[in-house]
């Protein structure tokens, strides 16, 4: 399976400076604060920037997300980086989207199995 993932850097005020845009374009995000855009980043921000100084790195996996520019499933991975002597956040966001849909699918054929034990699998799909 081929995994597609987009880098972005931003700094401490969640200002995009970079994005390789390979999964959604952030033209128009560029040198803009990202944070009104990502309802998740928005509730974790401020505590992801105390972790990062701490722990350097940071894994969130299995973010569903409802944009319209990126829907499905997602892992976040926040590393703290230097460039030009200032802290930089590389957020990572890898396109899990058909593996959460394939343990979605398996997880309710097994507890559909579970609850209809005389069915037959194929009736669950």
């Amino acid at each position: 399976m081929i995994l597609l993932k987009q880098i972005l850097l931003i700094n401490k005020d969640a200002i995009l400076l970079h994005s390789c845009d390979s999964l959604f374009v952030t033209e128009n995000l560029r040198n803009q604060n990202i944070i009104p855009y990502f309802p998740f980043l928005e509730s974790v921000f401020d505590d992801l920037i105390n972790r990062l100084k701490a722990d350097g790195r940071i894994v969130f996996t299995g973010v569903e997300t409802k944009h319209a520019f990126l829907p499905g499933y997602y892992d976040y991975i926040f590393n703290m980086m230097y460039q030009n002597k200032k802290e930089v956040i590389e957020w990572q966001i890898l396109d899990t989207t058909t593996a959460y849909n394939d343990l979605k699918i398996q997880q309710q054929n097994h507890h559909n199995s579970k609850a209809f034990p005389n069915r037959n699998a194929s009736n669950f799909q």
